[in-house]
């Protein structure tokens, strides 16, 4: 059970972080200490590409998906609505319904940064 903090009326969870790997894993940690795991071994995947590639691209595609998902996770009525729309992309025999699904992560990932800014 992931341990999240009650959602407030009207607002999001927790405040935009800086877009830093340490604000946001301080900021994945208070929305769901379950994905901290996930969060540390993208960010060691990354420096090992980073390494690798002789690249800071990696490090910033990591610093922008985590940013990203604190967007979108902050506003729990929200990532509900994208973890479903995630569901049917991925399951769906309907592909009118495939769409309208990418269409509208698409959407919750643009409000959400917009918002985020």
């Amino acid at each position: 059970m992931t341990s999240q903090p009650s959602e407030p009326t009207g607002g999001p969870l927790i405040r935009m972080p800086a877009k830093t790997p340490a604000a946001l894993r301080a900021a994945v940690a208070r929305l769901d200490s379950e994905a901290l795991p996930r969060f540390d071994s993208d960010w060691a995947s990354a420096m090992d590409q980073a390494r690798d590639q002789f690249s800071l691209l990696p490090g910033r595609h990591f610093t922008e998906h985590w940013w990203a998902w604190v967007a979108v996770t902050r506003w729990p009525a929200q990532a509900r609505r994208f973890r479903e729309c995630e569901r049917i992309v991925a399951t769906s025999d309907d592909r009118s319904a495939r769409r309208a699904a990418a269409a509208e992560i698409a959407r919750i990932l643009q409000d959400a940064q917009a918002a985020a800014a």
